[in-house]
């Protein structure tokens, strides 16, 4: 009885894996058929928890100065490798040397990324950072000090924001990279960062608009991990200012139509802070639709599920 048990047990994992597999491929096979010939350039948001040397608990143990457990970076590499993103916005890199290996790493595995860029802003321990393929013209512009107000002091954007310009046969499209400050703060007045949030995501914002002030003509998207809810007032900031709409949603769902990117373990809780976000007048743009990524073992890697688009190429 035990050993028909642990048999039946294991056919229904291996049934769960099998049906992941064919939803993920009957996703591609949908996003194709969607756009028929047109060309499509996949661009794909993670947030790779902590890929750095820090401090950490690693079975159990406390180990200081510790890089991210190669098992963490094993699912992470699987999770990019499933998806095959020709342009990954990351999050939470540690130095140009972490990106480098991930880079490394990847290409060792069958996936090759020809470009990088990494930001040096005003958080010395997790930056943004982007890959891509070899047949994506891309000229990086970092805006790394984006000035904001807070608590009667002037303060930057932690991470700043990393811009991808993409050049194609049909004119050029810009991708904004942020990673917006987390709620861990030691301000009382401000003890889950909502208002600085607020105004690093204004401060994102009137850059954008002033230099792209023609927004109903313009091509952007705005992605990364925004730490925040749809209707707080960082994500109010990206859609719009006054009368002016800055942004659309993408949005991004999973095979079970569920739209949480994000599990904080500690309050067994899951949110949607990252995001894709388009230029109002994208309207190719406004036809895609967003997928995550869906793997049982995602924490593995990182407390964020991998996001993307397949964008009509301008």
């Amino acid at each position: 009885m035990v050993g028909y048990e642990v048999w039946s047990s294991c056919v229904r994992v291996l049934m769960r894996e099998v049906r992941r597999i064919l939803i993920f491929a009957i996703v591609l096979l949908l996003s194709h058929l969607a756009y028929g010939e047109n060309e499509t350039i996949r661009v794909a948001s993670y947030n790779v928890r902590n890929y750095l040397t820090m401090d950490r608990l690693v079975e159990g143990k406390w180990r200081p100065d510790y890089p991210k457990p190669e098992k963490e970076k094993r699912v992470v590499r699987e999770t990019i490798l499933s998806v095959r993103p020709d342009i990954l916005a990351l999050q939470e890199i540690g130095s140009r040397m972490h990106l480098e290996e991930l880079r490394r790493d990847l290409s060792s595995e069958g996936l090759e990324y020809a470009g990088s860029a990494w930001l040096e802003a005003h958080d010395t321990e997790r930056h943004v950072a982007a890959l891509w393929k070899s047949d994506v013209e891309v000229k990086v512009v970092e805006h790394a000090n984006l000035p904001i107000k807070y608590m009667g002091k002037v303060d930057f954007v932690k991470r700043g924001m990393l811009e991808l310009k993409i050049s194609g046969e049909h004119g050029e499209w810009s991708l904004f990279n942020l990673h917006l400050k987390s709620k861990y703060t030691n301000v009382k007045s401000d003890p889950l960062s909502t208002l600085r949030r607020t105004l690093e995501g204004r401060s994102a914002r009137d850059k954008i608009i002033k230099l792209y002030p023609d927004l109903e003509q313009e091509r952007y998207l705005i992605v990364g991990d925004l730490n925040d809810s749809p209707v707080s007032g960082a994500l109010r900031a990206f859609g719009k200012k006054g009368d002016r709409i800055l942004s659309v949603p993408i949005e991004c769902v999973d095979s079970n139509g569920s739209r949480w990117t994000h599990y904080y373990k500690k309050e067994d809780s899951y949110t949607r802070i990252d995001y894709f976000l388009r230029s109002p007048g994208w309207t190719e743009a406004g036809k895609v639709s967003g997928h995550i990524y869906e793997r049982p073992d995602y924490y593995e890697g990182s407390d964020h599920r991998l996001i993307w688009i397949d964008l009509p190429v301008p």
